[in-house]
């Protein structure tokens, strides 16, 4: 092989590359990942020092986006991918708990990339769908069900503990007799296999002189936290719809 096409290999033409196989696009919450990384070799051998895997979120903050890596993992060890040899490295890693729903807009995807000297290294980008954690789900099904609709999905990035720079929020409005009392409520999670830890935000409506007081120096919300698990919830979710429901009814009056 000349020395001019190890020259365009060095500069990505020619050079190997790689494509991830997902068996499934769709995960919840703590979930495992199983799949396949396809590298075909280029022009010439190269030697790869490693395959990398970065689970990469993506989110608005004070009007910009910015990618957030939540999680690396390490794939292989070093080898050498011959001139057009195909190689298949299987992997199975796990969706972190925190890991934010993309159904309010966030995307998340795998990134792949081949770590080559002296050469530019290929990646390659995929997009996962993640759904909540089956409790979370049905906590936010609960609170549907006490008088509040969904409506957003976004990130609080201050005054809540994370191992990451933000934490996902669900924004509800009251629907039903709460809405001369509330002006919205806002619920976080931090999740575990068997239990969630709720966290609730109460934005109380202002009604009066002192409670408008409140709210112009922002005292008029209160936090409420609860754990739920998997035994809240078995047989049905009556008992705990009762639960946040008079709970958030004795923090508003």
């Amino acid at each position: 092989m000349s020395i001019f096409t190890k020259a365009l290999a060095s500069l990505g033409v020619g050079n190997a590359k790689v494509d991830t196989r997902l068996r499934q696009t769709q995960f919840r919450q703590g979930e495992y990942i199983e799949g396949e990384v396809h590298i075909q070799g280029g022009q010439v051998a190269q030697e790869i020092d490693e395959i990398y895997l970065y689970l990469v979120v993506l989110y608005q903050h004070e009007r910009n986006q910015q990618e957030y890596v939540m999680e690396e993992y390490r794939l292989s060890e070093v080898f050498t991918v011959a001139p057009q040899e195909t190689r298949v490295i299987p992997f199975e890693i796990r969706l972190p708990y925190d890991t934010p729903v993309t159904t309010g807009g966030c995307p998340v995807y795998l990134k792949t990339g081949l770590d080559i000297k002296r050469a530019v290294d290929p990646d390659d980008n995929d997009g996962i769908e993640v759904l909540p954690h089956p409790l979370v789900e049905k906590v936010l099904s609960v609170i549907e069900k006490v008088g509040f609709q969904l409506v957003e999905i976004d990130f609080e990035f201050e005054n809540y503990y994370s191992r990451h720079p933000f934490i996902q929020e669900f924004e509800f409005k009251p629907t039903g007799d709460l809405r001369g009392l509330l002006d919205e409520i806002e619920v976080m999670f931090y999740i575990g296999e068997k239990e969630v830890e709720v966290i609730l935000q109460l934005d109380r409506k202002a009604t009066d002189l002192m409670s408008s007081l409140e709210e112009a120096l922002e005292l008029d919300q209160r936090t409420l936290r609860l754990s739920v698990n998997e035994q809240d919830v078995t047989g049905g979710t009556e008992d705990l719809q009762k639960k946040i429901d008079d709970l958030i009814r004795h923090h508003v009056h």
